[in-house]
Parts: structure tokens; sequence; C-alpha cells
């Protein structure tokens, strides 16, 4: 899976810098940093109801920023840093991603957003006997930029967010072992800032 992930990450980059020959623009830094809630709703098997299944709504808070270059005028592409709160896990997914404008005149730009990557579990603190692993990341989305063109902007943005993550657990009765594959579906809607 990490492999599969610094894969994305270096096609991604590779692509970037053959844009960037094509373009023959220099490179100027860009900076979008949001915040903001991932809204879901989860499925699982309830131990004091016969096997049957509970659903619940979540919301859970997330915050990443995104370090890029301009490789067009209305392409970024860069690298993005997060951290998502899920109820039982830490994850601070680390992806590739582009920046694209749809619109190109107008202080409101509608864009497009993309990271792919892998979410680690750096500061997870897990209980005796569990462990927390995270897993790919995939993030599509569109949002609204605010601001004067080339100045800083206020963005407002929602996306997709698909994390996967694998829990050990402490085996129970006659068990050998005992762990999950969890899959976070969300969507994501969050607030932010970029230069």
């Amino acid at each position: 899976m990490k492999k599969l992930a610094f894969l994305i990450m270096a096609s991604s980059l590779l692509m970037a810098s053959s844009l960037h020959a094509q373009n023959h623009i220099p490179l100027k830094y860009t900076n979008h940093t949001e915040f903001g809630g991932l809204f879901g709703r989860v499925k699982y098997d309830f131990q004091g109801n016969n096997g049957q299944s509970q659903v619940d709504n979540r919301l859970n808070l997330t915050l990443q920023t995104f370090n890029g270059v301009m490789l067009s005028k209305r392409l970024a592409a860069g690298v993005t840093v997060g951290i998502d709160w899920y109820k039982t896990a830490l994850l601070n997914p680390i992806s590739a991603g582009v920046r694209y404008d749809l619109t190109n005149k107008g202080d409101v730009k509608l864009f497009v957003t993309a990271d792919a990557g892998y979410g680690f579990a750096w500061f997870q603190d897990d209980s005796d006997g569990f462990g927390t692993t995270g897993g790919l990341m995939l993030n599509p989305g569109l949002g609204l930029r605010m601001g004067k063109p080339g100045g800083t902007a206020v963005t407002f943005t929602m996306s997709y967010k698909r994390q996967e993550a694998h829990i050990t657990k402490v085996p129970q009765w006659n068990q050998l072992e005992r762990w999950e594959d969890r899959v976070y579906n969300r969507l994501a809607l969050r607030l932010g800032i970029s230069f």
C-alpha cells in the first residue's frame, strides 16, 4: 500500500514537471489551507443486538494544507498534508495534489481539486493490545475561490473523501487474532484560505 501511494505521488510530480517544461512559465509558490467537517453514516454490528446492525451519523474534524507551484495561471501541483479526527482513529494523510481553475476571469472562481496518497497513524494513541495503521486516501472535490486574482482568497470546498484504515484488536474468548479493515467514506465541507 505504501509503495502504491509513493508511486502515485512520484508520477504526479513527474507529470507536473513535464507540464511545466511545456509552459515555460516561472514557478510561483501557492498554498491552500482548509479546515472543516467530514460528514457520513456508519453501519456496524452491535454486540448486544443478536447480530443486527446499527447505523449512526458521524461528524469528524479535518484540517489540511496544500503546498505547491503554479504550473500555469490555472493549474497548481504539489503535496497535501492533513489530519483527520475520526471517532476511533487519528489519521495523517499525505498526498500528491492538483488544483485547477475551471473559470478564468472574475473575483469568484470555480475550481476542482484532487488528492491521492496514504493516511498514516503517526499521532494515534491506541489502547493496550490495539493497533491502528492507515491506508490509501482519495479526495476529489469542487470549490469556490473568492478574492482578487493573484492575491489572497477565501475558499469553500466540497469533496468526497475515502480513507482506508486497519485496526488490530485484542482477541476474545478462543480467537487467535482479531482485526478490522475500515473504509471511511465521507462528504468533506471545508472553509479555507489560499494565496
